[in-house]
């Protein structure tokens, strides 16, 4: 290659570059000249080769050095972002939910047993007082009964109930459930149809109904049937024409449910009230 001058320049070569500082060095030390650290280290470091990588240097360049202990860190890593948090017992507020346990208890207890008694009650005896009381009956201001509960009228001056092995209590109802062939129920029909036998009473136009008890043994009514049968023995007691007694029957005589659901019947407590009234006034 000819240069400006006129002068043949060789090319560089790289790889003669090592070998053309080595020279420059060489001739510098014929000269009795010092050669810089610097440039001698730069020599020795162009002029090495690199020395062979471990393969614990190639582990760790590659990433594969260590891989248990590199799986075991990541296994924590991934653990430790899915582990949930669970508060302790004391950051729970124990106190605190018992506190409003207690609050929903109490609240509970004043709907549905205080408030609730209160306004069914109310409105009770509002729209229906004498159901709601009891259906209480009152003679002279004084509380002889219940037209929902019958009782025992044992004089002959007044008109029977159906019998009840219970003895009307109101506290204890429910029948014997004593089956046709029970000897018990026999021997108890026999006795009630003697008697209305005695009074005059032909055994076989007594209902059956009048020698039973109902299912709960406190049924207040009778059937108007029943209540016929017994006119003569009332009307003989008192003095009463049998015809008014037939008509106080009438009077009382409580028609079917809507005119459909079950029968026609004489409450027995309001029908003695009434012939005590009349006896009373005279």
């Amino acid at each position: 290659m000819v240069d400006e001058n006129g002068e043949d320049k060789q090319e560089e070569r790289p790889e003669g570059k090592e070998e053309m500082e080595e020279g420059e060095k060489e001739m510098a030390e014929g000269q009795g000249e010092e050669v810089p650290e610097e440039e001698v280290d730069e020599v020795k470091d162009e002029g090495e080769h690199p020395p062979a990588a471990t393969d614990k240097t190639v582990e760790e360049e590659s990433g594969e050095g260590e891989p248990e202990e590199k799986e075991v860190k990541e296994e924590e890593e991934i653990e430790e972002e899915e582990e949930v948090s669970y508060p302790d017992t004391d950051e729970l507020g124990v106190s605190r939910m018992l506190t409003t346990g207690l609050r929903m208890l109490i609240i509970s207890i004043l709907l549905t047993s205080v408030l609730y008694v209160l306004a069914t009650t109310g409105i009770g005896n509002l729209v229906w007082p004498g159901s709601a009381q009891g259906n209480l009956v009152k003679l002279d201001g004084e509380v002889v009964g219940s037209k929902l509960i019958g009782q025992s009228f044992s004089s002959d001056k007044y008109f029977h109930p159906r019998p009840s092995s219970k003895n009307y209590d109101g506290m204890d109802s429910g029948s014997a459930n004593l089956s046709p062939e029970n000897e018990k129920l026999t021997q108890r029909a026999k006795d009630l149809l003697e008697e209305l036998e005695e009074e005059g009473v032909n055994p076989k136009e007594v209902p059956v109904s009048f020698v039973t008890e109902s299912g709960s043994a406190l049924d207040p009514h009778i059937v108007p049937e029943s209540a016929y049968l017994q006119v003569p023995r009332v009307s003989e007691a008192t003095g009463m024409d049998p015809e008014r007694l037939r008509e106080l029957i009438d009077e009382n005589i409580q028609g079917k449910f809507l005119g459909l659901y079950g029968q026609k019947r004489v409450n027995v407590l309001t029908l003695n009230m009434e012939i005590e009234k009349i006896l009373e006034t005279g």
